[in-house]
């Protein structure tokens, strides 16, 4: 019987996170406008204007971007039992310098102690990962400091919001590489997982917003090839799959795919997974079937099949689907046995290299006042604490 969901990608933010410069690269609005109540309203009306889509979604994931992060994470903790997901690692983003210089109202520091005090609210239910930009000043010693002191399980990296993934590149400023090599050794020492962003949708940069090719070009997945070389153990997943569209294109030989390339990778590379956030031709009528033709027949490969994670991009697919929705597409699609695999084994071993809760995580337990019985049923069954 399966013990539940588990969500390696999902993020928790709000407008005071995003800088509207930001937002503009995005969209050709501007912030206030996205966060007065009378434009949700008007979502919310062309429900009724134009039947069949899902505008009240969006009036819905804009009121909650204007809650606080604390209340955020509230409605996603409800989202979560509806779902029956037991654990989601929340990705943070740190937008400040690639925004234009534009810095969100809230501090990225004070970002990550406020989500550090929400995992220690929500223990073994909300395990988050800190975001890693290599520009930042003082860096390494907030990444190490957040993981190996304020509960956070993992490292996020968003490679087009400006910097090349190889610390070798031409591309990247000298103390950047320098960073990143630093960053690589100690999680490769550490067994800390890394998301990277992985698709040719999504943030990137305000200087490299005229430069579609070098966005491309940072955030492809060959980009990773001379890290995963210099770094072969390094727990590493490519979010996204490469995108949905490449995705849904892998058996197309006339569309490079990148969803190929990774597959490469982890064909390469044992510590190499992929996950399914934004996954939306998962749930699109026209699309659905052959992406779970396609999902079902990576998953009958014997090395695929250990590599594929579940994920769904919430609160960036809130628009549209609930928690609910995205994990029963794939309930419905998908044997018992892969799914477990999939939302729950893969998983776990993407997230907890050995099966053990790292000692990192205990400690961090321990000084909120967390024991053992506090702890979720999935976790005490599954890892060693």
């Amino acid at each position: 019987m399966m013990q539940g969901i588990i969500n390696v990608h999902c993020h928790l933010l709000n407008f005071e996170s995003v800088p509207d410069s930001f937002l503009r690269t995005r969209a050709p609005v501007n912030e206030w406008l996205i966060r007065n109540k009378f434009t949700g309203w008007l979502a919310r009306g062309l429900t009724f204007v134009l039947p069949g889509n899902k505008h009240d979604r969006l009036h819905e994931m804009m009121a909650i971007m204007r809650k606080d992060i604390n209340t955020v994470a509230e409605t996603y903790i409800s989202e979560m039992n509806e779902a029956e997901i037991v654990l989601a690692t929340p990705l943070m983003m740190d937008i400040a310098i690639a925004s234009f210089n534009v810095k969100p109202e809230i501090p990225y520091r004070y970002q990550v102690e406020k989500v550090s005090d929400i995992a220690s609210e929500y223990p073994g239910v909300i395990m988050p990962f800190v975001m890693f930009d290599p520009r930042r000043r003082s860096v390494s010693e907030l990444i190490k400091t957040s993981l190996g002191e304020m509960g956070f399980l993992g490292v996020k990296m968003y490679p087009p919001l400006g910097y090349h993934p190889d610390p070798c590149s031409f591309l990247n400023a000298a103390d950047v590489n320098y960073t990143l090599q630093e960053i690589y050794e100690y999680c490769e020492d550490n067994s800390i997982p890394i998301t990277t962003h992985c698709s040719k949708g999504g943030a990137y940069s305000g200087d490299l917003m005229h430069c579609k090719e070098l966005v491309l070009d940072f955030c492809h997945p060959s980009s990773w090839k001379g890290v995963l070389k210099r770094y072969p153990k390094l727990d590493i997943n490519f979010a996204h799959f490469g995108g949905n569209g490449d995705f849904l294109n892998m058996d197309n030989p006339e569309y490079d795919s990148w969803s190929n390339v990774i597959q490469e990778l982890i064909n390469e590379y044992d510590n190499v997974y992929a996950d399914t956030a934004y996954h939306d031709g998962a749930l699109i009528e026209k699309t659905s079937r052959d992406y779970f033709d396609i999902l079902i027949r990576l998953m009958n490969d014997n090395k695929m099949k250990e590599r594929i994670i579940f994920g769904t991009d919430w609160l960036m697919t809130r628009h549209t689907w609930k928690e609910e929705e995205y994990v029963e597409a794939f309930t419905r699609e998908l044997p018992a046995a892969m799914l477990e695999r999939i939302a729950f084994r893969n998983p776990l071993n993407f997230l907890f290299p050995g099966g053990k809760l790292p000692s990192r995580i205990k400690n961090f337990f321990e000084k909120k006042g967390i024991d053992e019985a506090d702890l979720p049923q999935w976790m005490k069954s599954n890892l060693k604490i």
